[in-house]
């Protein structure tokens, strides 16, 4: 609505009320709307048409026109805010109601309009009725190509649009057949086959063949050569630790995979997010509208919306719900909601879900310890203070998990001893046992730390040039800036200057983007799949804790991954899985800080929220609606 923005510009130009005459010329309204005067008159006739002013033109040259105008500013810019609605640019309406009048009672209520919109919705249709569930999300989803997924909405998309070839299933402790109906392997267990299921169609209704499992494996093999040719990445690539050594499509529906090894890690890799499968035939817009076989198809995804709609020739059953719409407003940072919505609680929640018109008195809230937690990297591979394992070893002292829980509390459940909230419990345990017999000496600094931190404070030259440098990333409540600055605040007490760098993710996922840091500073994402998760964290080839370990260290790493990946029983992995947490944490290459929660209540009578994924959302195959 263009017209608009031209009928503001000259109310704004012109300053007078409704009804009221006011002298001009063309040459003057050209001048305020960037334009011919033979254009200025388009628009005059376009507004007349509209009945927005009336018109007198000057006769003559030289003589001015009259313009009068009828309709309030705040009546157009509602016209141009419902119009914007109508178009599905959500984000775009609440940027005008900031640009025009951020304090008008207007705004609130075109805020709350869009609001009230969310939610649940049936609306009959000849052939039943279409389910809809809506959602407000912060920000854009550019990278929905499984092989770019690292954060938690992204992987929980990754299960509403693609299908892996196997899953772990933890209650029982088995893989189950996914894409792959059947699988075995050799004597030595070094080739592996895998058999597809037939009739598996892509969302372009392309059917799934082997020449798509291999395309899509490849891509991840891909990346080991890449980073191999890399100066000191030489095991930065997580699917390196599989030692592939050939896939072939041996027929439509069969495929080998040879490994120059045996690896107990195949089938925990080929179940994780990142070995989704997509069609070999990918097309140009791939990243954000990725084509993959799974509940759900794509239909839109940009700066405004993303769309998801039942795939309804799914090979398995039936998504409930029609049509998931995830709405980007931004502005979720920091609007809130007026006290007719969500009991006046301001719309900024870490769980999504929470969110719709109304929130029925005496709802039930869910609460769930996220998988992962939030974790320091100590750079061993960075010459500076770090490089000295009594300075490591006082940060270690300085920075408390409990403390860091205690003092900064919102959504940090409990200090964190491993990747692993369970793991981290058994720990607790034991630490509270030990603290008791150790009472009194945990937070006694020697004099070697103490003198360590004043021979550092003395090199304090050229301002935060040498400080310690923590790298961390812009996140959802600020929560990881927030801790940051704790850190900060803790080690400068102790006359240990920090300089605190928060980047952008897309900046800070890039490949070298956090290498100068000292500390990184990030969350970990960890689900039931220990073995992939916990590799994923350590080999993750952008930010991954291997990236910053000291070459000797790596050494005896590489000696640990190899021992995991020949380890055929589970008990004894999951304890060599606890040695490596060990040995980082004996050689202070990283840090454990905290543990955060999930908390959310749901409209009651939309189905299946008690089914929580380690993202904090609810897979949306689960969801259904209660006919009412």
């Amino acid at each position: 609505m263009q017209i608009a923005y031209h009928y503001l510009k000259l109310r704004e130009f012109c300053g007078y009320a409704e009804k009221e005459p006011v002298e001009v010329s063309l040459e003057q309204l050209a001048e305020v709307l960037c334009c011919t005067p033979r254009n200025v008159k388009l628009i005059v006739k376009q507004c007349q048409e509209l009945g927005w002013i009336e018109w007198q033109p000057g006769r003559g040259r030289g003589n001015r026109s009259i313009i009068t105008f009828n309709m309030e500013s705040e009546n157009v810019i509602r016209s141009w805010v419902q119009t914007k609605i109508d178009k599905g640019q959500y984000s775009q309406a609440m940027e005008l109601m900031r640009r025009y009048d951020p304090s008008s009672p207007l705004q609130q209520q075109i805020t709350d309009s869009i609001y009230k919109q969310f939610g649940i919705q049936s609306t009959p249709t000849k052939k039943g009725h279409i389910d809809l569930l809506r959602l407000p999300f912060y920000r854009e989803m550019p990278l929905l190509d499984p092989i770019n997924a690292t954060l938690r909405t992204e992987l929980h998309m990754m299960g509403q649009l693609f299908d892996t070839l196997v899953e772990w299933d933890c209650s029982n402790a088995v893989f189950v057949p996914r894409l792959a109906v059947h699988w075995e392997q050799n004597g030595d267990g070094t080739v592996w086959m895998f058999y597809l299921r037939k009739g598996v169609l892509f969302h372009n209704k392309k059917e799934l063949t082997s020449a798509d499992v291999h395309h899509t494996l490849m891509r991840l093999s891909q990346l080991d050569s890449d980073c191999a040719n890399q100066e000191r990445d030489r095991l930065c690539s997580e699917w390196k630790v599989l030692h592939i050594r050939e896939i072939e499509a041996t027929h439509r529906y069969a495929l080998r995979i040879q490994l120059a090894a045996p690896s107990s890690l195949l089938l925990h890799y080929l179940a994780a997010p990142k070995a989704s499968i997509i069609s070999c035939q990918t097309n140009e817009n791939n990243e954000r509208l990725p084509i993959g076989t799974g509940p759900f198809k794509l239909l839109r995804n940009d700066a405004e919306m993303v769309v998801l709609e039942a795939f309804a020739d799914y090979y398995r059953e039936r998504a409930q719900l029609d049509k998931v719409e995830i709405w980007i407003l931004k502005e979720l940072l920091t609007q809130k909601m007026s006290d007719g919505g969500l009991g006046g609680q301001p719309i900024l929640y870490t769980h999504p879900f929470q969110i719709h018109a109304h929130a029925p008195k005496g709802t039930t809230i869910m609460e769930q310890t996220e998988g992962g937690c939030t974790f320091m990297i100590m750079n061993g591979r960075k010459q500076g203070p770090l490089q000295d394992p009594a300075m490591r070893r006082r940060l270690h002292k300085l920075l408390q998990p409990e403390q860091c829980v205690a003092e900064l509390a919102g959504n940090r459940i409990g200090a964190a001893y491993s990747f692993f909230p369970d793991w981290s419990a058994a720990i607790a345990a034991q630490v509270t046992v030990e603290s008791k017999v150790e009472h009194g000496t945990e937070d006694v600094e020697t004099e070697q730390e103490v003198a360590t931190s004043d021979t550092m404070v003395s090199l304090q030259t050229d301002g935060y040039q040498n400080s310690l440098q923590l790298y961390t990333h812009s996140i959802l409540n600020n929560s990881l800036e927030q801790t940051a600055q704790w850190i900060q605040q803790r080690c400068e007490s102790a006359g240990i200057p920090v300089h605190i760098h928060v980047l952008p993710y897309e900046q800070f996922s890039r490949p070298g983007a956090v290498d100068h840091a000292d500390i990184v500073l990030l969350n970990a994402i960890t689900t039931n799949n220990r073995e992939w998760s916990l590799m994923h964290v350590l080999l993750y080839e952008s930010y991954g804790v291997h990236r910053f370990v000291d070459p000797v260290l790596l050494i005896e790493l590489d000696q640990r991954y190899a021992a995991i990946a020949n380890e055929t029983d589970s008990a004894a992995r999951s304890v060599l899985l606890r040695e490596v947490e060990t040995l980082l944490l004996h050689h202070d290459a990283l840090h454990f800080l905290y543990h955060l929660r999930h908390a959310a209540f749901y409209h009651p009578n939309l189905l299946g929220t008690e089914k929580i994924n380690p993202y904090g959302w609810v897979d949306f195959r689960e969801l259904s609606l209660r006919p009412e």
